[in-house]
């Protein structure tokens, strides 16, 4: 193994394509505050349960956690039956969106 050499040409794409994925994922965490916010932004303040983790951008393991979180707390009512599920946002939902804009 101490002999091994890399073929010519074969490091370049890999890193490029290395690069690509890392700059596709968002430099900021996303936090379930995150979710609230896409939430404050919506008209009707909510969304369905699908499109809320695609515009939040997160891995399905730690958007089940942010909604079990924010519902626990009562930040958001999850409605209706799987998979049509929306997410709603709640009045201290919305207070705590207010409370986290910039002044």
């Amino acid at each position: 193994m101490a002999d091994f050499k890399p073929r010519p040409g074969t490091f370049l794409p890999y890193l490029e394509a290395s690069q690509r994925k890392s700059s596709t994922q968002s430099d900021a965490p996303v936090s379930p505050l995150s979710l609230l916010t896409i939430l404050g932004r919506q008209s009707q303040q909510s969304l369905p349960i699908f499109d809320l983790q695609t515009l939040g951008g997160m891995q399905p393991s730690r958007y089940g956690e942010a909604l079990k979180s924010l519902k626990d707390a009562g930040y958001i009512a999850i409605e209706g039956d799987a998979p049509e599920q929306t997410v709603r946002l709640t009045a201290s939902g919305a207070q705590v969106v207010q409370l986290a804009r910039p002044a």
